[in-house]
């Protein structure tokens, strides 16, 4: 019997422990849900690191987003450097700039020749669709707890996603982010495959929240 009762004790700590952390998590990521809804636009710059195939893709991005889904992204070092592009939500179109090409060209978010090498839409990496990203996960995998972090100087709440439906999630099975406590947004996220390999790395740097921006700053 006591060892019993002993076995139940301990069962319910577990529980308990589990419970607890689940709603950190939760509360993580609530916490840049709420802080999204004051958010008009914002600007970052996104460093990048791919893998696929055995191939790599490293890439620094000005990324700037405006509602209702307007996004505009700048490569300034890496693969594409000096080409930009501009994600238009009325038209539902993406108008590209290449390095080295004057003449614009349009193309469809869905055409491969504008997704990444792991095949994110340009739309893909802001915090807007992350979130819708997030809602994904709950509902085809789980949510947990990982800690706190200090990275780039700043205190960082850790949380994980994992999935199942990899052929559904661009092969990654399970994803971390850090949220940065102060601001509530994304500082890095990594993504992993089925084998537990880190194939994406994302690091969000100089974020400015509604920052005054010229009026032809959507526009190339």
């Amino acid at each position: 019997m006591k060892k019993l009762a002993t076995k139940l004790i301990i069962a319910a700590v577990v529980l308990s422990v589990t419970t607890i952390r689940g709603g950190q998590a939760q509360e993580a990521l609530a916490k840049m849900r709420s802080a999204w809804k004051s958010v008009d636009q914002y600007t970052v710059r996104l460093v990048s690191h791919l893998e696929k195939d055995g191939k790599t893709s490293n890439s620094t991005i000005n990324l700037s987003y405006k509602r209702p889904g307007w996004v505009k992204i700048e490569v300034i070092e890496g693969d594409k450097k000096g080409s930009a592009g501009l994600y238009d939500p009325n038209k539902d179109r993406i108008q590209v700039r290449w390095a080295g090409i004057a003449l614009p060209v349009y193309l469809s978010p869905d055409a491969k020749i504008a997704k990444s090498l792991r095949g994110e839409k340009i739309y893909s990496i802001t915090f807007e669709k992350m979130l819708e990203h997030a809602d994904w996960y709950l509902a085809n995998g789980s949510l947990k707890w990982i800690g706190e972090e200090t990275f780039e100087g700043a205190s960082c709440a850790v949380i994980e996603f994992k999935t199942a439906s990899v052929d559904k999630n661009l092969g990654i099975a399970r994803e971390r982010w850090w949220l940065d406590k102060k601001t509530g947004f994304i500082r890095k996220t990594n993504g992993f495959d089925a084998n537990g390999k880190k194939v994406q790395r994302a690091i969000y740097r100089d974020l400015k929240l509604n920052p005054d921006l010229p009026e032809d700053h959507f526009k190339l």
